[in-house]
This record gives structure tokens, sequence and C-alpha cells, in this order.
């Protein structure tokens, strides 16, 4: 096998990158939103299918008024046979879980509302 390389005097246009139309954005990247009523809400990185457990019959990730801090697991969303977890990014109080366990969900859809801890006095927890 024979491989040339040659430099031509021209130079090469350049031309914006375009993103692949089937790339995934990074799982670890969960958007937040910030709603009137001051929650936040977790959207899906992705489409796949939610688990609130690790496995079937385990004891779920969170449930509505755990208090969850930064890094904490709130579920996993799998997608293609890829287990990718979704994790909190503040320190928060789960206040509502909008999608049921096994259940499809697309990219942007929320999935849980949280409310902050900044501020707050812990007594109110």
């Amino acid at each position: 096998m024979r491989v040339s390389v040659r430099s031509s005097a021209e130079p090469v246009s350049a031309q914006p990158a375009e993103a692949a139309p089937l790339a995934l954005p990074e799982p670890s990247s969960t958007p937040l939103t910030r709603p009137s009523n001051g929650y936040v809400r977790v959207e899906s990185p992705m489409v796949g299918t939610f688990y609130r457990a690790p496995e079937p019959g385990a004891a779920p990730f969170v449930e509505v008024g755990d208090v969850v801090g930064p890094g904490q697991t709130l579920c996993i969303l799998e997608a293609m046979k890829l287990m990718n977890e979704v994790k909190s990014e503040l320190e928060a109080v789960v206040r509502q879980i909008h999608v049921d366990n096994a259940q499809p969900v697309e990219f942007g859809q929320v999935l849980f509302e949280l409310e902050p801890l900044a501020g707050r006095l812990l007594d109110a927890v």
C-alpha cells in the first residue's frame, strides 16, 4: 500500500463545520430551565427510555420531597442499549417527577422540577 501527500499553492476555503444530523448531545450536560415559579426544570438531553431505578425491583434514585446534591443521579436514560445517568447540577428539593418509569421520552421533555436550596433555610425543607 502506498500513500501520497501533496500540498497545493491555492488555499483551501474553510467551510463551517455542520453538526452531524444524528449526533446526540452530551448526556452529562442536562438542560436546566427556570420557570416563573422559581423551580428548575430538568429536561431530557436525548431521546430514550426513562428509568427511575438502577435495576428492576430496586429503590428509585429519588422521590418527590428528597433533597439532592450536585452530581447526584436523578434517573437513567437508555438510548440504543446505553445507560446514561442524568445528574443534578445543584442542591435542591425534588418537587415533581413528570415521567413514569420505563416510559419513552423525547429530547427537551421535562423530567423533574427541582426547587433550589440556595438562599433557603434548611429548616424549611
